[in-house]
């Protein structure tokens, strides 16, 4: 296949990424797309003036092989976009050692230095594409996926290629004309390009509708005020935490908490007084729990906390220091002496059924609001209950009084 007809389609396989890539920024909004349709319809015009380098060098090899390295910095500017990090501006600065080529003192063969110039600096931008979208770690929605991953792994390769065609530009034969499209390099370049046109496309709208998905599956698991997990999201992370403590015979606790008198204080002070004391709580519960626990909002006021490996004595701790967080910040933005009650089901190590453990939590709750509120109540869950199916749950339970005063365990 000749040169001109390859670079034709080059810039078919552009024309399509971009319009695709404008297509799906329309119905998914992402900064990313725009930017990298951006890039592929800055490949378009390049290529449309690569015919006339014939006639004047300036356009149809410097000005459209430079657009070349404009396309790729937009390219790393929407992969920043994705990707949620920042790039300075300084990365624009590529463009200087392009328009340096322009004080090449005439008569000099343009080619080497041409080649090389342009193949680097397109290296040097896929290479950093490649490192935002691979490195691990990083800003909120950085999380990594298979699309994600084989886009960095395009740019990559991409990147190794402009390398090392950087490296053989000095090989005799390999670019043995710009402006007659004359050179294996230039038949392989052109050959990669539309490859690498077509995968870029593809991966990099398969990535923004993954991150898009993930994005409201998350959306789908939080409740809409206070940001926790709700009871769907709670209930489906709490069985597999449950089989995991279970197999490695670790203690932990359920809690249940709600907040006392909520009803009076969205009378008396109004809803958004209530909202507010809900945020407030879910911060606190955050600042306090350990890594491990999964806290949740069930509704309403009512918020439950699994914690694995938690002992008695770790959870009646946890109790008290959620309650005093709390109470310092009641009376700031909150209503003064906004206070929370506590049942926790205590389990030892072995199989532990979540219905089990929320009655008989719930039973614990019942028993902190009846002796006065503001406390935590405990009960451990009995290996007895699981084997008797005909005790309840409340009756296979011991409760004990802590020494701490308003709390049992």
């Amino acid at each position: 296949m000749d040169v001109v007809t390859m670079l034709l389609m080059s810039l078919a396989a552009a024309a399509a990424a971009a319009g695709f890539l404008l297509f799906e920024w329309r119905i998914l909004r992402s900064g990313a797309l725009l930017l990298w349709s951006a890039g592929f319809s800055t490949i378009v015009v390049g290529c449309g003036l690569s015919p006339l380098r014939s006639a004047s060098f300036l356009l149809g090899v410097w000005f459209a092989n430079g657009l070349l390295v404009v396309a790729h910095l937009a390219f790393l500017y929407g992969t920043a976009r994705f990707t949620g990090r920042r790039i300075g501006p300084l990365w624009w600065g590529l463009l200087l050692p392009w328009a340096g080529l322009l004080l090449l003192p005439p008569g000099l063969d343009p080619t080497p230095a041409f080649a090389m110039t342009n193949s680097a600096l397109v290296a040097v931008a896929a290479v950093k594409a490649a490192h935002l979208l691979l490195a691990r770690g990083g800003a909120p929605f950085s999380e990594r996926t298979a699309a994600s991953d084989g886009l960095g792994a395009v740019f990559l390769v991409h990147g190794a290629f402009y390398g090392l065609k950087a490296l053989l530009v000095p090989l005799p034969g390999a670019f043995v004309s710009l402006v007659g499209f004359k050179g294996i390099m230039i038949q392989v370049s052109l050959f990669e390009g539309i490859l690498v046109e077509m995968l870029l496309a593809l991966l990099m709208a398969a990535a923004v509708r993954r991150r898009r998905e993930e994005a409201m599956a998350a959306l789908a698991e939080r409740d809409p005020l206070t940001g926790a997990f709700n009871r769907r999201a709670f209930e489906s992370r709490a069985a597999a935490a449950l089989r995991e403590t279970a197999a490695r015979r670790q203690p932990g606790a359920l809690l249940l908490l709600d907040v006392d008198r909520f009803k009076a204080i969205n009378d008396g002070f109004g809803h958004a007084a209530g909202d507010r004391i809900l945020v407030a709580l879910t911060g606190v519960l955050d600042a306090c729990l350990p890594r491990t626990a999964i806290p949740a909002r069930l509704g309403g006021d009512e918020f439950v906390i699994l914690a694995p490996g938690l002992d008695e004595a770790a959870v009646i701790a946890l109790g008290a220091a959620i309650r005093a967080r709390l109470a310092r910040a009641s009376g700031r933005d909150l209503p003064d002496g906004a206070t929370i009650s506590l049942g926790a089901a205590l389990f030892d190590g072995g199989p532990a059924g979540l219905d089990a453990l929320m009655a008989l939590a719930d039973t614990a709750l019942y028993e902190a609001k009846a002796h006065g509120r503001d406390r935590l109540h405990a009960r451990r869950l009995e290996r007895t209950a699981e084997r008797s199916p005909e005790r309840s749950v409340p009756e296979a339970a011991k409760t004990r009084m802590s020494p701490e005063g308003g709390c049992c365990a």
